[in-house]
């Protein structure tokens, strides 16, 4: 970087900062003015965060004061331990506003990222949100079960599948379960997922029960039979073939083949299958195939669907010479 680059970067940080400063400036400022508020309760050192730490973490403060000291403090709290141990207890306190417990775990979840100062604190953020997985605020409690999950955390990993299987209070509904435990899936859960598929306690759960089973190589013979069973709702036998896709290509292809030629197929499953062999074949394999490409010529001027004309098209458009 040229001096020059180097001075307009400097600045421009030196502008945010001094933003960010009067901000908090302002906060504490028209605290102080109100004879209601902040005055009595505040620390009078000059220290602009300490006071906004102390008006956010003062319940005496009506809420959109508090929620207006945690905006202007929200870029400081990845560099600052201390606060990042206010928001935990903030948000691990049912007592707390819901609307303040939020916005302060978003502030967390970003402060995250700054790892040099968070990492020390991450245990400590870890079991407040294990804390609050059954809060009564159905998004606090949902987003602090999505974080732990993302987290590959073991502990929430098997109140999920505990919820499943019935064995004690699901915390959110199967279908986000499943999505959720989908992000680290494990051997243990892929019976369980199966059953799933097999008796569900509805369409959604089933759908995401499906796709997490992409990732489970002993379910790819129940994947193709979903796939092609055409007593199956449509969107079940996409997410099938689309799941058998990343688990066994070559079957996937076989599949989606005999699909593609079958005349008395749904054309919406068709159109997926054809554009998955468009664009992720072997194309050595689709290349020589007259069959196919005879098939698909057909369909491209006797297909009601917009969706399958489009397939065609795109598949005739790769195919040529």
């Amino acid at each position: 970087m040229d001096p020059e680059e180097f001075r307009k970067q400097y600045e421009a940080e030196l502008e945010q900062a001094t933003q960010q400063r009067r901000s908090l400036a302002d906060v504490v400022s028209s605290a102080s003015d109100d004879a209601m508020g902040f005055a009595a309760a505040a620390p009078s050192d000059g220290d602009d965060v300490a006071s906004a730490t102390s008006l956010l973490t003062d319940r005496g403060q009506p809420v959109e004061r508090r929620l207006a000291a945690l905006q202007a403090l929200s870029t400081e709290v990845g560099q600052r331990p201390e606060l990042i141990d206010a928001l935990v207890a903030l948000v691990g306190d049912a007592n707390e506003p819901a609307e303040l417990r939020k916005d302060a775990l978003t502030a967390l979840q970003a402060a995250s990222f700054q790892i040099s100062v968070f990492a020390p604190k991450r245990p400590a953020y870890l079991n407040m949100l294990r804390s609050i997985v059954g809060d009564s605020d159905t998004e606090l409690r949902r987003r602090a079960i999505g974080i732990l999950a993302r987290e590959q955390d073991e502990y929430i990993q098997q109140r999920l599948l505990a919820g499943l299987q019935h064995t004690e209070p699901a915390l959110v509904p199967a279908s986000k379960a499943i999505q959720f435990l989908g992000y680290d899936p494990h051997a243990e859960y892929y019976p369980v997922l199966r059953q799933i598929v097999e008796h569900p306690p509805n369409q959604a759960a089933r759908k995401e029960a499906v796709r997490v089973l992409g990732t489970d190589p002993d379910s790819a013979g129940l994947l193709a039979g979903l796939a092609t069973d055409k007593s199956e709702k449509p969107d079940v036998r996409i997410v099938s073939a689309i799941a058998l896709q990343s688990l066994d290509p070559t079957q996937f292809e076989r599949l989606a083949r005999g699909i593609v030629l079958d005349a008395n197929e749904d054309e919406q499953v068709r159109s997926t299958s054809l554009n998955a062999l468009t664009h992720f074949a072997n194309p050595g394999t689709m290349s020589g195939d007259k069959e196919l490409a005879d098939r698909v010529e057909q369909l491209r001027t006797q297909a009601s669907s917009p969706q399958l004309k489009r397939a065609t098209a795109s598949f005739i458009s790769r195919s040529a010479p």
